[in-house]
């Protein structure tokens, strides 16, 4: 099972440590990223985040998704005697090793998990003249 903890860089190769782990920010929600012949899913745990917290966007060929966890309950409340839920601000940077058909991206949050499909673009060839 060992080869799954850097799975992430095999299929995503331009990704860097620090973008895939968040070191940069508060917390990094795990994520799984499966391919199929037309694209790849990216699945997300992100139970307790509200979906209006979540920001996605494709950048070039990364997919950038932000978001932020709150505090459930107000620290003025009470004393934690644990704490194990992480909470803040959180930023995933994910490579993606084709060209992604950005109309046909599909996004849903069901039960904690935000699914990402992120499609292949059909290959265009455009032919240039020569002035």
């Amino acid at each position: 099972m060992e080869y799954l903890k850097h799975y992430s860089f095999i299929f995503f190769p331009n990704s860097d440590e620090n973008e895939l782990t968040g070191k940069d920010y508060d917390w990094a929600p795990n994520i799984d990223i499966l391919t199929v012949k037309n694209g790849a899913y990216v699945v997300m745990e992100v139970a307790g985040v509200n979906k209006e917290d979540i920001k996605i966007e494709l950048q070039n060929r990364s997919l950038v998704i932000t978001g932020a966890r709150k505090r459930f309950i107000p620290e003025e409340e009470c004393e934690f005697y644990s704490m194990e839920i992480a909470e803040g601000i959180f930023k995933r940077i994910i490579s993606v090793p084709y060209q992604v058909d950005i109309e046909n991206i599909k996004v849903e949050i069901k039960d904690g998990m935000l699914k990402i499909f992120v499609p292949k673009a059909t290959e265009v060839i455009k032919h240039i003249e020569i002035e």
